[in-house]
């Protein structure tokens, strides 16, 4: 089941359950941030955990021994990559993603998937992949989910991968310790899809997952104390999109909800209280590792509270100036048809998708989720200048 990112048509919240575990700025153009001059020396290297969000290839190569799988991840098709690499780069969006806007302000590469064979990860490498959660895939089989796609890797198992691959870049303790201290980790978001398993596959109201959003929390929290432990002196740590306000769950799930079920800006209310709760606790763990670890820069990038913003003032976000759909005033997508310009159906590179995934330069949403080159530009942006980066990279 769940196909949501795949070609194959789907018709359901399970089978398109797939597509948020994905989850949660604007110019298309190849410049870079406007402080990534006088900073192009400040980290030596830059490494990245997370998933469908900041993916760079580590699916494709994850699915390149099987080609049926390979040539169903619709990220895989065209228009995917249009904007900027001009062909499909395993990337979910029409061009870059947040991390290659953020390696390119610092004088980085584009960061390698990590499962690459033959790479040279002395300048970094991404961990992250479709799929991710912060749980381990035990705790959801034991709550009777099967399918293996959230098992492509979890936070644990991202960090495992790194550990393996320390040695190659740095070889003894000490040099590592030192390399590390100098180079720049974003961790995450991670929180997204687990939340998505339990909304959309097990059937769970926003209100019940709230129970095990502690348990996710700790789980992010854990990891980044492992990075410490590891050497990591800079980490960057996202949270989640809201989820109230995304084309998707808007699509499936408007239709069974009252009037008082949505905010002022067409968002559901019920969902954002969710990602919220989560942003919240997230942040006050942040702060708290800040107090304990006084020699590192723990910095909190907040992805609800801006995304939100452009909801709510699109005209304050500069090219967004059709953020919102005439026909629906809600948060505008090039995915698709219908009252959220999504169309589960007939989605950015599925076959016969004919209108899909259109103009994205002044929208948010790319596909119903992921945000657009230009969206991710303006999050990179906010992240390395502020305001929506506590503190902000490049201060």
């Amino acid at each position: 089941m769940m196909r949501f990112l795949r070609s194959a048509s789907c018709s359901s919240p399970t089978v398109v359950a797939f597509f948020f575990f994905l989850i949660a700025a604007i110019g298309s153009s190849t410049s870079i941030s406007k402080s990534s001059t006088s900073q192009t020396t400040k980290y030596n290297a830059m490494f990245s955990f997370g998933d469908s969000m900041a993916e760079t290839g580590n699916i494709c190569v994850a699915s390149s021994s099987n080609s049926t799988e390979l040539d169903v991840l619709t990220c895989t098709h065209p228009p995917y990559g249009v904007t900027y690499f001009g062909r499909p780069s395993c990337r979910w969006s029409n061009g870059r993603v947040v991390i290659d806007f953020i390696a390119q302000s610092l004088g980085l590469p584009l960061l390698p998937p990590s499962k690459s064979k033959g790479k040279d990860f002395r300048r970094g490498a991404n961990m992250a992949i479709t799929g991710a959660t912060a749980m381990n895939f035990s705790f959801y089989r034991s709550l009777g989910v099967e399918d293996p796609v959230w098992n492509h890797g979890s936070l644990d198992m991202q960090i495992q991968w790194f550990e393996e691959m320390i040695p190659s870049i740095c070889r003894t303790k000490q040099n590592c310790k030192g390399f590390l201290s100098k180079s720049l980790f974003q961790f995450g978001g991670f929180g997204g899809n687990d939340y998505n398993i339990q909304l959309l596959e097990l059937g769970l109201t926003p209100e019940q997952t709230m129970n095990n959003t502690p348990m996710i929390v700790n789980a992010t929290v854990n990891g980044i104390e492992r990075l410490i432990a590891l050497g990591a002196v800079h980490i960057v740590v996202p949270g989640i999109l809201p989820t109230g306000c995304l084309p998707l769950f808007l699509t499936f799930f408007a239709g069974s909800s009252s009037e008082t079920d949505f905010d002022q800006y067409g968002c559901l209310k019920s969902y954002n209280r969710l990602t919220e709760y989560h942003s919240s606790m997230l942040r006050k763990q942040v702060q708290i590792l800040q107090g304990k670890y006084r020699s590192t820069r723990i910095m909190y990038a907040d992805y609800y509270s801006q995304v939100y913003q452009m909801v709510q003032h699109p005209h304050k976000f500069g090219n967004l100036s059709s953020l919102y759909s005439p026909r629906s005033q809600k948060m505008d997508s090039v995915a698709g048809g219908g009252k959220y310009n999504f169309d589960v159906g007939a989605r950015c590179g599925m076959p016969g998708a004919t209108t899909a995934c259109r103009d994205p330069s002044a929208r948010v949403s790319w596909d119903g989720i992921h945000p657009t080159e230009a969206a991710n530009k303006m999050i990179a942006d906010a992240w390395l200048n502020g305001p929506y980066c506590t503190p902000p990279i490049l201060s």
